[in-house]
């Protein structure tokens, strides 16, 4: 079977300056930030913020983090910045630096469900798979309908935990949250059923 990785990098979207809470990431498409989200702050932090994804979108990471940085150091309690941070910290290869961003942005917003699945994925990597899932479930628990989180909690019990009755409710979470199927979730759910029916045969 071959590895399946849902990993949801920071660098990957574009996340509004307050920190996005209920909604899944958006992938990068060059989508500015939400007026709304943007009222709370000032026109030097919104330029910044704009700047720094630029220069994510153009895989710029040392620029991006400069910029970030900035960002970060004028208006802490954003959450928004620090995810993208911690992605960028990513790319450039420094997870401890990635590790303390994200929790940087839950810190500023305890339901920024991108930060913990991103430390989610960090954990996973490093063998830690307990806190993984431990940050999975806490986004999940804070934002029932991040979906994100139950595919990479899917991901993990089924692969690297071996607890297939929960990666197979998870996927389910997963397909009842989602707009439409998801054909590659749709044929894990199949076989992890096949397999659980040939268990209990």
């Amino acid at each position: 079977m071959s590895i399946r990785f849902a990993e949801s990098l920071a660098f990957f979207v574009v996340l509004a300056l307050a920190g996005c809470s209920s909604s899944p990431p958006v992938e990068r498409s060059g989508t500015s930030a939400t007026n709304a989200a943007l009222a709370e702050v000032d026109r030097k932090s919104e330029a910044l913020f704009e700047q720094a994804l630029a220069a994510i979108q153009a895989q710029r990471y040392t620029e991006a983090e400069s910029l970030l940085k900035e960002l970060t150091a004028r208006d802490p309690l954003l959450s928004g910045p620090w995810v993208n941070l911690g992605g960028v910290y990513e790319a450039l290869g420094d997870n401890d630096a990635a590790q303390h961003a994200y929790k940087k942005a839950i810190d500023a917003n305890p339901n920024n469900c991108a930060a913990y699945v991103d430390l989610g994925v960090l954990s996973r990597r490093a063998g830690d798979f307990l806190s993984a899932e431990a940050n999975y479930l806490a986004c999940a628990q804070r934002v029932p309908n991040f979906r994100e989180a139950y595919l990479n909690l899917g991901i993990l019990y089924e692969l690297y935990l071996g607890r297939f009755d929960d990666a197979l409710k998870a996927y389910q979470t997963y397909q009842t949250l989602s707009d439409s199927p998801d054909m590659r979730v749709a044929g894990w759910v199949s076989d992890l059923e096949r397999r659980l029916a040939g268990n209990e045969s």
